[in-house]
């Protein structure tokens, strides 16, 4: 039996995600850390400047949005966790084994006990693992896990059996929300909002009142196994929707922590004494999803046109971002992404050509309409579609924006819930089926696209053992969905940036974005 350390290759550069990481996190790589200096001092207050809320709220195995999961991380774990650099740790697990290729052994730390002061046990995680599993559930990691069975081997350890290899197994039981071990008892005797609306898990902190509009309170769980973490008394998130307003809150001391969305900010920010500027936290796609299913998007001529009708250098070139680059469906700092070319066929402006093949179609006027997040951390993201907009105008094609506010985009990709097309971020996800699952499994109510060979090509990269072949596998795939047009990629570019206080120590960003390194952050006093 050997035991296995996986990796997700984090490499981030900001000259600036989720989902989105949704968000959409997902998010990846490290950043500019703050100075430290001295032991972790116990005590104080942090305080996170927020720029939205939670859209589903804390029940782990249901969050998917970045507001959602960087707070559900700091209230419960996985057997296994991460570290500051992507790579697999043990977590509520002291151990773990692969026995054969479809068999896992994960053997409990001793201590651990949940927020309401009840022990972890195997039945807890069997519970928890199962309860991922369930489609009454509606989780969207339940298509990401092979488990057939889950069983205890004794009262400490826990045996997994896996239907087929699956190569990202490790990964998923990482994430705090993936692969969150939620208490059986507590668990069966609440209702499915209630779960969205508290929390009993076994993280460095615990909820103690969600003000909604207003902020989310945390306190530091005294009873945390990874003694003496957390440093922090409490952690209060509060809501501060505007960028700038935000910004003046960390110059005013009125929080410690923040991301910002506009990296157009980005040197203003690095200018302010007192306060650590971080490169990061990710490279993310901005992804155009496509109906291809009814409306004007089910002819590919359509969609090709719609590709060769934009200028990405130009839009680009609007973002104010050294980092926004060409994109495909993986964002390009992801370990199994890659970055096109302006020579890649579909990413060249051709306007002639786009006029050519709606007139084929049968269609030289076409209206086609963009459902997007309208809140204000989306700003520059809207700006370009506006352009983007001024730019399909000349072949034909009438682009009409439909802004909503982003805590209601997620229910709409999820239950396919748009005309035309809509509008999401990617984060560094636990493995790169996730992105493609996400737009494109089949038999999800979120697909919109009917292509067997897109499911074969997706079936074989996720099954896929050898890294090599999966990183050739996912490339292939990338490059399939941008020739057929089924999502368009307008650019890429780094999602958040991140700033904190001098006074903040021991923090990291997360190259998910998702802050799972409070438990190690102190203050100076």
């Amino acid at each position: 039996m050997t035991n296995h350390v996986h990796t997700r290759r984090t490499a981030l550069a900001l000259g600036g995600s989720t989902l989105a990481g949704l968000l959409l996190a997902g998010c990846g790589g490290t950043a500019t850390a703050g100075k430290v200096s001295g032991k972790p001092v116990s005590g104080g207050s942090l305080l996170v400047g927020l720029d939205g809320e939670p859209t589903v709220g804390f029940d782990p195995h249901v969050a998917q949005a970045y507001f959602d999961q960087q707070i559900v991380a700091q209230f419960y774990e996985g057997l296994l966790s991460l570290d500051s650099k992507g790579k697999v740790q043990p977590g509520l697990a002291k151990s773990y084994q692969q026995v054969n290729p479809t068999t896992y052994r994960f053997t409990l730390r001793d201590g651990v006990t949940f927020h309401d002061g009840t022990k972890l046990t195997t039945d807890d995680v069997i519970f928890s693992l199962k309860r991922l599993m369930d489609p009454a559930i509606k989780s969207p990691y339940t298509q990401q896990y092979k488990i057939k069975t889950v069983t205890a081997v004794d009262s400490s350890t826990v045996e997994v059996k896996l239907s087929a290899p699956q190569p990202s197994l490790y990964n998923f039981l990482a994430r705090p929300w993936s692969g969150a071990v939620m208490s059986r008892k507590w668990t069966t005797s609440r209702t499915g909002n209630q779960l969205k609306q508290s929390e009993n898990g076994t993280g460095p902190f615990a909820l103690k009142k969600w003000t909604k509009g207003v902020s989310i309170q945390l306190t530091g769980y005294r009873d945390y196994w990874e003694k003496p973490k957390p440093y922090l008394d409490s952690v209060t998130y509060r809501l501060i929707p505007d960028e700038t307003s935000r910004v003046a809150s960390l110059r005013s001391n009125s929080v410690q922590l923040l991301s910002f969305r506009d990296l157009r900010m980005v040197e203003d920010v690095k200018s302010t004494n007192g306060v650590t500027e971080a490169n990061g936290p990710l490279v993310s796609s901005i992804w155009l999803n496509m109906n291809t299913l009814s409306g004007p998007l089910a002819d590919k001529r359509v969609r090709q046109a719609f590709n060769l009708a934009i200028d990405r250098d130009t839009l680009i070139k609007t973002l104010g971002s050294s980092s926004a680059t060409f994109g495909y469906v993986i964002p390009p700092q992801d370990p199994y992404g890659t970055t096109p070319t302006a020579s890649d066929p579909m990413y060249q402006q051709n306007q002639a050509k786009a006029k050519d093949l709606l007139r084929a179609a049968g269609q030289s006027k076409v209206s086609i309409e963009l459902l997007a997040p309208s809140d204000p951390a989306y700003g520059p993201d809207i700006s370009a579609m506006e352009l983007m907009k001024a730019q399909l105008s000349k072949v034909g094609i009438t682009l009409n924006l439909k802004l909503v506010p982003f805590a209601s985009i997620v229910p709409h990709v999820l239950a396919g819930d748009y005309r035309d097309m809509v509008m999401m971020t990617s984060v560094l996800n636990a493995d790169p089926s996730q992105y493609l699952d996400l737009w494109f499994a089949k038999g999800s109510p979120g697909t919109k696209v009917k292509d067997q060979h897109l499911w074969d090509l997706m079936a074989a990269a996720k099954a896929e053992e050898n890294n090599a072949k999966r990183v050739t596998l996912y490339h292939r795939l990338a490059q399939y969905i941008a020739d057929e047009a089924y999502l368009l990629v307008p650019y890429a570019k780094a999602v958040r940036g991140e700033a904190w206080s001098d006074r903040l120590h021991g923090y990291q960003p997360d190259a998910t974005a998702t802050r799972l390194n409070l438990k190690s952050a102190w203050l100076v006093p």
